[in-house]
């Protein structure tokens, strides 16, 4: 369990986490209703004493909303909202005192994140001042319903209320009101992938607050918006930008509190951890306590303490040093009685201590931080005390019991999370806590409980988004089984590494000797060029990874459920006896086999020829690219336009080829008819360092001058691609890309195939142009006549193979992966001519009928007497 550093919060909203009011105190919400009634009666006593002493009603809501925004700059939300609420009440139901109380409300109500009731509050307060024509606050209602609808992960009405109030502030010239919109609009782009159109709209904000400097809020606003712009490029992994970013809001900080600066000072300590530089990680960190101690904010100098002992313990060894600095941590959270804090000290504490060697002083401060845990009732770090107890637990049976119950809390956690996205990283900084109970129970658990864990270890995201069971047991899995398949689901992790080797009717489990170095080696020596050093080198990773030659013996195809860094093994290369995996089977892939318990479409079977069977996205072209600076990327890709056409040709269906100047995002994003088969033959980039980095190259958009345009990789995950049985992504290191612990290798196949696709055809390595154009003719061929995905692409590597020529090298074949659902055919299209055969044959049948009964018949013969 490593522990991470914490971010603290910025005011921008792409660091901002909603938080309890008055962190640490509990806060008694009065439901809303009673309220309502309580004040009903209040304000009747209250108008009836106002109409006595000749006080204007008016007078009294502008105090209760000057009193409201009093306690919320002080940090009293509840009594703010009370205050709302008596304003809300007390005013005319179409006065502008009405609009202001109502959006006040709302906006109290999104930090205590009572959604629901901030949305319904922003939406009253958008009537009642289209009412009274105040355009600025119709556009800043629907800024608070935008932000809102952004909290609660509603990203598309989000983008639909801040496009909205954009165009009305830009209408009326509010700059200020177009800034902050701009920003927030940036925030939903963000949040969904589309990072490109986040910095454009980024840059646009900042544009409107540089030509508006002299403006009171512009400067406060520019802060906002470099703060986002150095959260996006750390996003992007663009450390080194995002450093000077926060220089440059250094610059702009002279009137910032202390508090607020060392704020500032502890996110670039974590800029300098992630950049390697620990000892300037130190540093900020050390600066920001001690502006956090002179503000007296003890809440943040135990921040700075935690990150301080984090870079210690993990980036220096110096745990000595780690240890004394949790102390000094512990001490000064147990004298202000913050619980937390002291629940978050021992749990690191515990971990210095531990890989210090000092293991009774682990097992203690784990104890007490299990016992602090269950008294919080907060099982983010109740698993993690138990997972430390597990380590520490020197007898096996009891070390288990730990480590179950570590897995079981997990579990309850993850259940819980309402919405994907957070559940994206959640297995994360989890997977070890499997891979641990895997391995103690490795020597004496049978193969079904074994595969049962492991598959609830990995891919569980991915498998949620396509709706797949929940539960996966090795006999469903056994039961849908071709008769000669072999499935081996791998286990591979620092802990230790496993196959489960499952056909249908027999499963084993097989520990291996990985070695992850022999593994680089060989997709170096394949993905460098053609060479003749491959061969001895894939033998011995052969030897590691396959299991034991009788397994194959009548198998023609094997699924692979890669795990870790294992996804980009070429495993067609690997021998087994004397012949390639690939000479002796069809060989793919999928991310879980939950994948062969997913319920299949109906089937097609053909497709008639007025139907769309393939669209085909080729030959981009650019002159400039805002995130590429590589030569090569930059160079026409003169052979996809004919791999465009050669494809179309194979195919007997109709096809839309989106070429040169059109080959834009927009038609991939545009849900017009879909085809069964996409074809993305264009540059791509694999990230596997900054996840979001990783991008496919468009042609620009429209109206965009002549910059590429991207589809990154997070903005894939929700293309629809509902209806698509193949997509294939022609295009370089499609596979690739980082290996995030509990979910796989986040590369274009798997998001493609969560969105919908059901088999996808990706590259591992960078792939030369004219060869692919030739692979994927051939590939297409045996699609058009029936084959089997997994046998079309085995095919199209055999003739490589085979060929005789340079091509049968590795290099130019290897590299195609077939992911997803490969044990059937893809919809194949009849053709005109055998449409038009097929029609005449059923216009004619009828006629001969009719022509065979009314033609004369012989008379019957009869019997002589």
């Amino acid at each position: 369990m490593v522990p991470r550093e914490a971010v603290i919060a910025s005011s921008s909203l792409l660091t901002e986490t909603a938080r309890p009011v008055g962190r640490g105190t509990k806060i008694h919400v009065v439901p809303y209703q009673f309220v309502r009634t309580v004040l009903a009666l209040v304000l009747t006593l209250a108008a009836g004493a106002g109409i006595a002493a000749g006080l204007s009603p008016q007078i009294d809501v502008r105090a209760a909303l000057a009193e409201g925004a009093r306690l919320q700059q002080a940090g009293n939300a509840q009594q703010a909202l009370e205050s709302y609420l008596w304003a809300v009440q007390a005013s005319q139901p179409r006065s502008p005192e009405r609009g202001e109380a109502l959006l006040s409300l709302a906006n109290i109500e999104a930090g205590l994140g009572k959604y629901a009731d901030s949305e319904r509050h922003a939406a009253d307060a958008t009537t009642v001042f289209e009412g009274l024509g105040d355009n600025a606050s119709v556009a800043l209602s629907m800024n608070r319903r935008g932000v809102t609808a952004t909290y609660a992960g509603n990203y598309a009405e989000a983008d639909r209320l801040l496009t909205l109030a954009v165009a009305l502030s830009t209408k009326i010239g509010d700059r200020s009101g177009r800034a902050e919109q701009l920003g927030n609009l940036a925030n939903v782009q963000f949040y969904v992938g589309r990072y490109a159109d986040a910095a454009r709209l980024n840059q646009e904000a900042l544009a409107v607050t540089a030509s508006s400097a002299a403006e009171p809020w512009a400067g406060r606003r520019r802060r906002i918006l470099l703060s986002n712009e150095a959260t996006l490029l750390m996003r992007l992994g663009r450390y080194q930008q995002a450093l000077a970013v926060f220089s440059d809001l250094g610059a702009l900080s002279g009137d910032l509190r202390p508090r607020e600066r060392a704020m500032m000072l502890v996110n670039l300590g974590v800029i300098y951890r992630r950049l390697g530089d620990p000892i300037k990680a130190l540093s900020a960190y050390d600066e920001a306590r001690s502006l956090f101690a002179r503000d007296r904010a003890v809440e943040g100098e135990l921040n700075a303490l935690k990150n301080r002992g984090i870079v210690l313990a993990i980036d220096l060894g110096r745990l000595e040093e780690a240890q004394r600095n949790f102390s000094i941590a512990l001490e000064t959270a147990t004298t202000v009685g913050n619980k937390r804090e002291m629940l978050h000290v021992r749990l690191y504490r515990g971990e210095a201590s531990l890989r210090a060697g000092r293991v009774n002083e682990a097992r203690e401060d784990y104890e007490a931080g299990l016992a602090i845990a269950r008294d919080l009732h907060t099982p983010e770090e109740e698993w993690k005390a138990l997972y430390g107890l597990g380590r520490v637990e020197p007898r096996a049976d009891r070390a288990v019991e730990y480590l179950n119950e570590a897995v079981r809390t997990i579990e309850q956690v993850r259940e819980g999370i309402g919405v994907q996205s957070p559940r994206s990283d959640f297995l994360t900084d989890k997977r070890e806590v499997y891979d641990r109970l895997i391995k103690e129970r490795l020597a004496d658990a049978p193969a079904d409980v074994l595969f049962g864990l492991l598959e609830r270890s990995h891919s569980r995201v991915w498998r949620e988004r396509l709706g797949l069971t929940k539960s996966i047991d090795l006999a469903s899995v056994q039961r849908v089984l071709p008769a000669r398949a072999l499935l081996l689901d791998y286990w591979h992790s620092a802990q230790g590494s496993a196959v489960i080797a499952v056909s249908r009717d027999r499963a084993a489990v097989i520990r291996l000797d990985v070695d992850d170095r022999r593994i680089t080696t060989l997709i170096d020596l394949v993905s460098a060029g053609p060479s003749s050093n491959w061969r001895q080198v894939s033998r011995d990773v052969g030897a590691r990874l396959l299991p034991p030659r009788e397994w194959f013996d009548g198998v023609d195809r094997v699924l692979i459920v890669p795990d870790g860094a294992l996804a980009f093994v070429p495993f067609d290369l690997l021998p087994v006896a004397d012949r390639l995996l690939i000479e002796r089977a069809a060989v793919s892939s999928t991310p879980t086999a939950a994948t062969l318990l997913r319920e299949l479409p109906r089937s097609r079977g053909w497709v008639p020829p007025w139907r769309l069977q393939l669209r085909v996205f080729a030959d981009p072209r650019f002159a400039s690219a805002d995130l590429d600076d590589a030569a090569q990327l930059h160079e026409r890709l003169d052979a996809s336009a004919d791999e465009a056409r050669q494809v179309a040709a194979e195919l007997a269906g109709r096809a839309t080829l989106h070429l040169g100047a059109e080959n834009r995002k927009a038609y991939l994003l545009a849900t017009t008819e879909r085809a069964p088969i996409l074809h993305v033959a264009t540059h791509a980039v694999a990230d596997a360092s900054a996840l979001e980095q990783s991008r496919i190259m468009f042609s620009p958009a429209a109206g965009s001058g002549d910059r590429a345009d991207y589809l990154f990789l997070k903005e894939a995950y929700g293309l629809r691609l509902d209806g698509v049985e193949l997509a294939v992504l022609s295009a370089c290191d499609t596979e690739r890309g980082r290996d995030v612990g509990g979910e796989g290798v986040e590369s274009f196949s798997r998001a493609f195939l969560a969105a919908g696709a059901r088999s996808t055809v990706t590259t591992t390595w960078r792939v030369a142009d004219r060869p692919t154009a030739n692979f994927m003719q051939i590939f297409y061929h045996h699609l058009q006549r029936g084959v089997d995905r997994d046998e079309a692409l085995r095919r199209a590597k055999l003739r490589f193979l085979e060929s005789g020529t340079n091509l049968a090298d590795p290099h130019f074949w290897a590299a195609f992966v077939l992911s997803g659902e490969a044990l059937r055919p893809v919809p194949r299209a009849m053709s005109w001519t055998a449409a038009a055969l097929m029609a005449l044959a059923i216009v004619a049948l009828p006629v001969l009928v009719l022509g065979w009964r009314g033609s004369p018949r012989r008379p019957r013969a009869t019997a002589a007497a």
